[in-house]
């Protein structure tokens, strides 16, 4: 465990992510009093205030992003001002009171927090572009274009939202705080558990401690869909499956009010800004809204209860901010100048038309390989029939509608992608089919939630009859086990410690002492076709703490004489080997070596022979085994 403590550098970083969501907090209240007046931001819920704040923060973002030239800082002051001129003006221990259940949250997550605080980066994607894009707001307070400097992305103008939510933890903490964005993503899941906490506890109120704690263990131990991987990573499956989650308890909510004959229902506001969290995420997040909007207009269309053209007026005022989001900055990919600044479809003429049966087959496949989660789903789609047969036009049932008939189509929309956006060879082996699924696991622990609870409820009443200090033990035990569960799962949830990555960040570390701030770098990665490790190591120069922002680094997958040559004529007068080959003269093979150019060729600085335990174990994150001479 003394491993994971925390350097002064990720202690600043969770710091100022403390600061980014009070202000989250801060503007998710400050947007429900401008949409529905005290009274309404009083009542909504102080996880979904976070969540709906990160919404109203990614919306002035992006709209001063790419309508101005100018700096996010000026919008990040604004909203900061704004934020705190809402939460100290008179009155402000009724706005914070109802935050209390986050505070049990909070302390109920103190190991889990103690267990990622020091979290590194971690994962390809993280190098390729997540960290990268990020990087690029820090230091440039500036959406990317063609036209500024390089940062080193694969996805230069994939979506933001997550880096904004990093760009405030930034400045807020004086430096790059390149483990916010893990972190970020551990908070919106502490507030996913407080969600489901209410809907166990099945009452009005702040959940008492052990719906808390049970709550937290439904969205992670418990969750089929939780991997750390993916959940704990600064990846956007958990930020989606978060948002999903409020998404479809916000839509419940306003289909409830509108069946009551509310005119305009006070989950608008909340609602629209957690879509527009939701959409700019990753470019999936369409893929999740328009299943949302499609079963919000169907079930105000079908339901006797609900006036259409009311219900009309409020979809659309909830779904238009994100909407207009989505299509803002489809405009920005288009002008941004990148010729491949995010993931594209293919052209018409390619599509899989032909290999749909095998594509079945293989996402068949995928299913019996994660037989647990489709079990539970398939467990979910049958309770949900029964509930609808006994009461479909009941609050459970039409959160329930909602929740099946996401699943359902999102899970078209997966099947729309094989066929029109993955080229043939990933369509056929059904790629990250369970990964994008994750992203609605919550929705998943949420239905099962609520068509279990009556059961539940009757078998707890006949339980605690036979022994009354039963509700006691259990609550113990579900509180000792949230408290238990982050410590004695570290290694699990720590897997930014499983090698080569220790070993790729101590080469990286390094090599920083013999590099001025804007050097050029040649990243020599012989075998390392998809740039897993030469983006690792290009990623710890250039990310993480001694940065060396301002290097230009040119990476190639080979190290032969030639190349070697052609770094050299094109000026760039130091080149880390990751695995020196044989045959270069005065260079020892099978290390990393960092060689200068000279007038007569290279000559070695510095070598570092990797330890042979570290060749005997897997490797880790995708990480390709031959530049490291595995």
């Amino acid at each position: 465990m003394l491993s994971y403590l925390p350097t002064a550098h990720e202690c600043a970083g969770a710091a100022g992510l403390a600061a980014t969501l009070l202000l989250f907090l801060a503007l998710g209240g400050l947007a429900g009093s401008a949409a529905g007046g005290a009274r309404a931001a009083r009542r909504m819920l102080p996880e979904t205030q976070l969540v709906a704040g990160w919404g109203a923060a990614c919306i002035v973002f992006t709209l001063w992003g790419v309508l101005t030239p100018w700096s996010l800082r000026w919008p990040a002051a604004a909203m900061a001002l704004a934020g705190a001129a809402w939460l100290l003006r008179p009155g402000w221990r009724d706005r914070v009171l109802p935050w209390r259940p986050l505070g049990w949250t909070l302390l109920l997550t103190a190991p889990l927090w103690a267990v990622m605080l020091s979290a590194w980066p971690s994962q390809i994607d993280t190098w390729l572009n997540l960290l990268p894009n990020a990087a690029f707001l820090a230091d440039h307070d500036r959406l990317p274009t063609a036209a500024l400097p390089a940062s080193y992305s694969f996805l230069p103008v994939a979506p933001y939202n997550s880096q904004f939510a990093n760009y405030l933890a930034s400045l807020a903490s004086g430096g790059f705080a390149d483990g916010a964005m893990a972190l970020f993503n551990v908070a919106l899941l502490a507030c996913a558990g407080l969600l489901l906490a209410r809907a166990l506890a099945g009452k009005p109120g702040a959940p008492p401690l052990w719906a808390c704690a049970a709550g937290l263990l439904l969205a992670v131990p418990l969750n089929p869909g939780f991997v750390p991987r993916f959940f704990v990573s600064p990846y956007g499956e958990a930020t989606l499956a978060v948002t999903a989650l409020f998404a479809v308890w916000l839509a419940a909510e306003l289909l409830d009010d509108l069946a009551r004959g509310v005119a305009w229902p006070r989950s608008i506001a909340p609602l629209a800004l957690v879509l527009a969290a939701m959409v700019n995420t990753k470019q999936s997040g369409s893929g999740l809204l328009a299943p949302i909007g499609a079963m919000l207009l169907v079930l105000a269309w079908i339901e006797p209860a609900i006036p259409r053209r009311r219900a009309l007026a409020a979809i659309i005022a909830a779904l238009a901010p994100s909407v207009a989001l989505y299509l803002l900055w489809r405009g920005f990919v288009l002008r941004s100048g990148f010729p491949a600044g995010e993931l594209k479809p293919l052209a018409l003429a390619d599509w899989n038309f032909g290999l749909l049966p095998r594509i079945i087959l293989a996402i068949l496949e995928e299913m019996f390989r994660k037989a647990t989660f489709f079990l539970c789903l398939a467990a979910l789609l049958a309770l949900t029939v029964r509930v609808l047969r006994r009461a479909p036009w009941s609050p459970e049932g039409r959160l329930l509608i909602l929740i099946a008939g996401a699943i359902i189509l999102f899970n078209g929309f997966l099947l729309f992608t094989y066929i029109a956006h993955f080229p043939p060879e990933m369509a056929l082996g059904a790629h990250s089919f369970f990964r994008y699924n994750t992203q609605i696991s919550l929705l998943l622990m949420l239905g099962l939630v609520v068509t279990l609870r009556p059961w539940l409820v009757a078998w707890t009443a006949a339980w605690l009859a036979a022994d009354p200090r039963r509700a006691r033990r259990a609550g113990i035990g579900a509180v000792v086990a949230i408290l238990l569960l982050p410590l004695a799962g570290a290694p699990l949830l720590r897997f930014d410690r499983d090698p080569p990555q220790p070993e790729l960040r101590r080469l990286g570390h390094a090599v920083t002492p013999y590099l001025d701030r804007h050097d050029r770098l040649a990243l020599l990665v012989p075998g390392d076709q998809n740039d897993s490790v030469g983006s690792f190591v290009r990623g710890v120069l250039l990310f993480t703490p001694p940065r060396r922002p301002g290097l230009d680094i040119r990476t190639e997958p080979s190290a032969t004489p030639a190349v070697l040559s052609a770094v050299a004529a094109a000026g760039y007068r130091l080149a880390l080997v990751t695995c020196a080959p044989p045959g270069l003269e005065g260079v020892p093979a099978g290390e990393a070596v960092l060689l200068e150019a000279t007038g007569s060729g290279w000559r070695t600085l510095q070598a570092w022979p990797w330890p042979e335990s570290m060749r005997r174990r897997r490797f880790a994150g995708m990480l390709t085994a031959a530049p490291l001479c595995g």
